[in-house]
């Protein structure tokens, strides 16, 4: 033990805005208290301190000059063992008595003196300005007035962590420093100040600045009066996987594998020992290495300056992923390096031992952890207990650092693409990875296109038959509706205004909306007819409520037949309720459908929602490289088209007796047996035909739906049939051999018909047929 004096910060001058007094009186106090109430032989111990307190009368009631603290090196070494573990060894304990505001240190462990001689040599290092200083004494000051004499929560033995350089490994080292302030008695020479709840708050618990108080509460009223005890604690570990901790949730920068690593070696506790981090990153299942955050691993950066030994890197990894385990090279010998190739490598950079261990998340290899050195280290059971609480945390980094890669992946595809399905996908990972690629060396790359050649197009549409003319209707049924609540409305607000002009105005304003709205339903201009009743109407109208009270009843019915639940919308709300049901119906079939046709042969589904829906595929070889397209392929896709109308059809008839309006629908394919180029359009998000040729091809599409039979008025699509537009006989007979098929099955009518129909705009030749469903099957 020590009784050296240490004065903390002795330039900044603690007495200048507190009266502090080194006092064993609080101590003498509470032993008393002690004898009192204890009931096992602690008694007799507190007894024996406080006799030889006894010895020295001026302690109990004077205080004490720390500089004369020397003079009780009985009665401290006393209060030692009291306040400290029994067990614990001066040497390595970290403990020291002080004056109440920590200005002083009077008697201290061998320990804590040489941290602090340490700490004081290491100018360089020190975390705190006098500036930083002297607020860190308020705040403690403040909190403890706070918590003793106006009973806030003021936390004041909050405990700070403080860091130190170690002589012998350079390593940083932390430690808790608390104050524990219980034999610390607070005398005031005035009468307590009141203060506002309102200012204490913000510094309570903002960490506001202190000189929020020192008007209201000035210390140099207040003395301190006993002793602080203030304790160290080794918390290198704990700071180190908080820091990990920390560098996981704060990971939008670059260094948090830096950070990681250096947490480390701080946990090993041994300079001589690194580490590296190497996630394993997938890019459409193989794994890539030309990340940042792979440059953290020692084995990538030594392969990356040795291209030629790149085959014994590649070479292993493959065999390591399939059997990952932990391995250990305290020396890389020539038999291990025989074993190993790679290890010549990492033994001509320098590095004397090696070690691999494999980190898995969630049971999946995440990526491994290195540990090496230039020097002969022996991976015992001690290095690996030390950094074992790392190890879920660095799981989860590398963990996380594969899941942002994906979403920077998806982020370019989203940005630069669009949403896209799993069959195409890969061909926009490649795009995507060349594109994060080239960003590291230019600013703004430009991206590569994505396209696929010589693929099959197959296009159908589902359309809701007369969806237009249905609506017209019920808007026409809603006008009338309205009209007549209108007339209503307008009808009893005549009979409660008493006043003649003011119901004349009235009658001049109906004869005007009635005309403006009869307009508008001709014009089918439901926009317009809507605006028109919110904007004019019913502001008018709604005026009555407060101005004529008996009105209120009348216009608040009003207010709510005109509402989308109301009545003048009730038509329309029947049609767009039984719209919806089709489509949904429709949406749900083709939603599982998609899943259903990946199962043939990978393809890009897309489909479009109107009055019905429309839909597109493409499919070859060209759309999954490594999976061989033949003809039996293409005539499944076929095969299923026919049996989605099917199906489709038979899905909306069984609506016609569930939904408000009995609206059906109509089924039309587009067969084009040559293949097509297909580019995905940046601009548009969206894949479109590529070259004149397959440019025809869309033209045609938004052509046919209601192409008309060559010298009639009858449209080709119709209820219950499905129509096949083609342009020669040898594209439609395949199609017309499947359904044949179903026809047998008695899924359809043997009622199959050629058609000729009318040219198009810019289109000749086209031909068709069509055949009906059975619903009876």
């Amino acid at each position: 033990m020590q009784t050296r004096v240490i004065n903390i910060r002795q330039q900044v001058k603690i007495k200048n805005f507190v009266k502090e007094r080194l006092s064993f009186k609080p101590f003498i106090n509470y032993l008393q208290n002690r004898i009192q109430n204890e009931k096992t032989v602690k008694t007799q111990f507190f007894q024996f301190v406080l006799n030889k307190f006894n010895i020295y009368p001026e302690t109990k009631e004077n205080s004490i000059d720390p500089e004369h603290a020397a003079n009780y090196i009985e009665l401290l070494e006393l209060v030692y063992t009291i306040l400290s573990p029994t067990i614990e060894d001066e040497k390595t304990l970290f403990w020291a008595l002080s004056t109440p505001a920590r200005s002083t240190i009077v008697f201290t462990t061998d320990a804590f003196a040489n941290l602090i001689k340490a700490q004081q040599k290491q100018k360089k290092g020190e975390q705190m300005t006098d500036k930083d200083f002297k607020q860190h004494q308020l705040d403690f000051c403040y909190r403890l007035l706070l918590e003793r004499l106006y009973n806030f929560p003021a936390n004041v033995n909050n405990d700070s962590v403080y860091t130190l350089s170690d002589d012998k490994t350079n390593l940083t080292k932390y430690y808790r420093v608390h104050t524990d302030t219980r034999f610390i008695d607070i005398n005031h020479d005035a009468p307590l100040p009141d203060i506002n709840t309102d200012l204490i708050e913000p510094f309570i618990y903002d960490e506001a600045d202190t000189s929020l108080l020192k008007d209201n509460i000035p210390l140099n009223n207040f003395t301190l009066e006993g002793f602080s005890i203030i304790s160290m604690e080794d918390v290198t570990a704990e700071h180190s996987i908080e820091t990990i901790r920390l560098a996981l949730i704060n990971a939008g920068h670059n260094d948090v594998y830096a950070d990681v690593i250096n947490a480390l070696q701080t946990l090993a506790g041994n300079a001589a020992t690194n580490f590296g981090l190497l996630p394993f990153l997938r890019i459409n299942g193989r794994l890539i290495f030309d990340t940042i955050e792979c440059g953290n691993s020692l084995i990538i950066k030594t392969f990356k300056e040795h291209k030629e030994a790149e085959g014994d890197f590649n070479n292993f990894i493959d065999g390591y992923i399939k059997t990952p385990t932990a391995l250990f090279f305290n020396t890389l010998s020539s038999k291990k390096i025989a074993q190993y190739p790679f290890l010549q490598t990492l033994k001509e950079a320098g590095i004397t031992s090696y070690a691999i261990l494999p980190v898995f998340y969630n049971k999946h290899l995440a990526g491994i952890l290195e540990i090496y050195s230039a020097q002969r280290v022996v991976f015992y059971e001690k290095l690996l207990s030390q950094i074992q609480a790392a190890v879920p945390l660095i799981s989860q980094l590398l963990h996380n650092t594969a899941e942002q890669l994906n979403e920077k992946l998806e982020e370019v595809i989203k940005t630069r693409f669009t949403t896209l399905q799993p069959s195409v996908q890969w061909k926009f990972n490649e795009a995507a990875w060349q594109y994060l690629l080239a960003e590291q060396e230019t600013e703004k790359p430009d991206i590569q296109s994505v396209s696929f050649n010589g693929v099959y197009p197959m296009y159908g549409v589902i359309d809701i038959r007369n969806s237009t003319i249905y609506h017209n209707e019920s808007l026409k049924k809603d006008t009338e509706t309205l009209l007549a609540v209108l007339a209503d409305t307008v009808k009893g607000i005549k009979g409660i205004i008493t006043n003649k002009r003011i119901a004349a105005a009235v009658t001049t304003k109906h004869t005007l909306w009635v005309k403006k709205i009869k307009e508008l339903e001709k014009a089918n201009d439901e926009t317009m007819l809507k605006d028109f009743l919110h904007q004019v109407i019913s502001p008018y109208i709604l005026g009555f409520k407060d101005k004529y009270p008996p009105a209120e009843k009348l216009v608040s019915n009003y207010e709510k037949a005109v509402t989308e639940d109301g009545d003048t919308y009730k038509y329309r709300r029947e049609l767009e309720t039984s719209i919806k049901q089709i489509n949904r119906t429709l949406t749900n079939y083709f939603d599982k459908a998609h899943i259903r046709l990946q199962k043939i042969y990978p393809c890009y589904f897309e489909k479009f929602r109107s009055d019905g829906i429309e839909y597109d595929i493409y499919t070859g070889q060209d759309i999954a490289p490594a999976v061989p397209f033949t003809d039996k392929h293409l005539t499944d896709f076929r095969q299923w088209q026919l049996k989605s109308m099917i199906d489709v059809a038979k899905l909306t008839n069984n609506l016609l007796q569930k939904i408000p309006v009995p609206l059906q629908t109509a089924s039309l394919i587009f067969v084009h047996s040559s293949r097509i180029d297909i580019c995905f359009r940046n601009d548009e998000r969206r894949f479109d035909v590529e070259g004149y040729y397959n440019i025809r091809y869309e033209v045609i599409k938004k052509r046919i739906d209601k192409v008309r039979i060559k010298n009639s008025s009858e449209r080709l699509t119709q209820p219950g049939k499905i129509a096949l537009v083609y342009f020669n006989d040898a594209e439609a007979e395949s199609y017309i051999t499947l359904i044949k098929n179903f026809q047998k099955e008695k899924s359809l009518k043997n009622d199959m018909e050629f058609i000729e129909l009318e040219n198009l705009q810019g289109v000749t030749g086209l031909k068709a047929l069509r055949v009906s469903i059975n619903y009876q099957k």
